[in-house]
C-alpha cells in the first residue's frame, strides 16, 4: 500500500513538473535561492577590516570565495528542499517551493545540487586549497543540520550560527588575513540572534501546526525567544564594542557601534510589526532602514580602516585651532 501511495505521489509530481524552458529556468533560479546569497557577503568582512579589500589580488580572492560559498549554499538549499519536501507541503509558504510543489523533480534537483557543490569546490580550490576545507566543513555541518541537528532545540540555531562563522573564517583564509576572535564572536552572536528570530516567526506563522512541520518548533515560543535574546543581544553588542575598542585601526572604529546597535533594535521592531524577520534576506531586500544602516556601517568602517575619518577630524581640528 505504501509503495502504491509513493508511486501515485511521484506520478503527481511528474505531471506537475513544468515543461516550459523559461519556466524551468525560473524554477531553477528559485531552487538555488540567489536572494539568500546576500548572507555570504560576510566573506568580504575580513578583507575590509584588514584594509586590503581594494588590493586587486585580495578583492579577486574574496569575490571568488563569495561565489564559492554561494554555490555551496545553493547545494545545501537543494538537498534540504529534497529532504523536507513532505513537511514543506504543510507550510503556508514553503509549499510553493519547486520540489515541494512538484514542479521540479527530485532527480533534477539532486543533479543541480551536485553541480553546485562541484562548482563550489572547484572555485574554492582556485582561490586557495584552505578555502575548500571551510567549504567542506560548512557543507558537512549543514547536511548534519538537515538530517539531525534541526530536530534538537537550540542545537538547530547553534548550527546555523556556526555556518556564518565558517563563512567569515573562509573569507579570512581567501584574503590571507588573520581572523579576529572578537569578530568571530560577534558573528556567532549575530547569527544566533537571526536564528532565534527565524524560530520566532515560524512559531507565530504556523501556530498550532508548528509541531506538525517540525517537532522542535513546539519547544520555541515568543516568550522563550525573548528570554534567549535578552542574553544574546547584550553579548553581541558587548563583543562588538570590545572588537572596535581593540581594533588595529584605533578606537575610531567605535564610531561604527551605533549602527550595529540600531540595526539590532530595528530588526526587533520589524519582528513585532511583520513576519519578514523569519528570512533575513527578505529584510535586507525590503527594509530601507536596514539597508541604510548597513550602508552607513560599511562606509564608516571603510573610512576608519583607510584613515579617511581620522584625517578629516585632524584637519578640521587643525583648521579650527588656526582660527584663534
Amino acid at each position: 500500500m505504501t509503495e502504491v501511495n509513493t508511486q501515485a505521489e511521484n506520478q503527481t509530481n511528474v505531471a506537475a513538473e513544468s515543461s516550459d524552458p523559461l519556466e524551468k529556468i525560473r524554477l531553477i533560479l528559485k531552487l538555488i535561492r540567489p536572494k539568500q546569497w546576500a548572507k555570504n557577503l560576510i566573506v568580504f568582512a575580513p578583507a575590509l577590516f584588514s584594509g586590503k579589500i581594494f588590493e586587486p589580488a585580495t578583492l579577486s580572492a574574496a569575490s571568488l570565495c563569495f561565489v564559492a560559498f554561494c554555490m555551496c549554499a545553493s547545494a545545501v538549499y537543494i538537498v534540504n528542499d529534497v529532504l523536507d519536501c513532505k513537511s514543506d507541503r504543510l507550510h503556508p509558504r514553503k509549499k510553493n517551493r519547486p520540489v515541494a510543489s512538484g514542479k521540479i523533480s527530485v532527480p533534477l534537483a539532486l543533479s543541480l545540487g551536485v553541480i553546485c557543490a562541484a562548482a563550489a569546490l572547484g572555485i574554492g580550490f582556485l582561490v586557495r586549497p584552505t578555502v575548500d576545507v571551510f567549504l567542506l566543513v560548512y557543507f558537512v555541518l549543514m547536511m548534519f543540520y538537515a538530517l539531525v541537528l534541526k530536530h534538537y532545540v537550540l542545537l538547530d540555531v547553534f548550527a546555523i550560527a556556526a555556518g556564518f562563522v565558517l563563512r567569515a573564517a573562509g573569507g579570512a583564509a581567501a584574503a590571507g588575513v588573520e581572523s579576529s576572535g572578537w569578530f568571530l564572536a560577534c558573528t556567532s552572536f549575530g547569527a544566533l540572534f537571526l536564528g532565534l528570530e527565524k524560530r520566532r516567526q515560524e512559531t507565530m506563522l504556523l501556530k498550532d501546526d508548528a509541531a506538525s512541520h517540525r517537532k522542535t518548533l513546539n519547544a520555541y515560543s515568543p516568550e522563550l525567544v525573548d528570554r534567549m535574546e535578552a542574553v544574546i543581544v547584550p553579548s553581541l553588542v558587548t563583543c562588538y564594542a570590545f572588537y572596535t575598542f581593540q581594533s588595529y585601526h584605533g578606537q575610531w572604529m567605535m564610531l561604527t557601534l551605533p549602527f550595529v546597535l540600531y540595526g539590532v533594535m530595528r530588526y526587533q521592531v520589524l519582528s513585532v510589526k511583520s513576519d519578514d524577520t523569519g528570512a533575513p534576506d527578505e529584510v535586507l531586500w525590503k527594509d530601507r532602514g536596514i539597508q541604510v544602516t548597513l550602508l552607513l556601517w560599511v562606509l564608516t568602517s571603510a573610512g576608519v580602516v583607510y584613515g579617511v575619518i581620522p584625517k578629516f577630524f585632524q584637519m578640521t581640528s587643525a583648521f579650527l585651532d588656526g582660527l584663534r
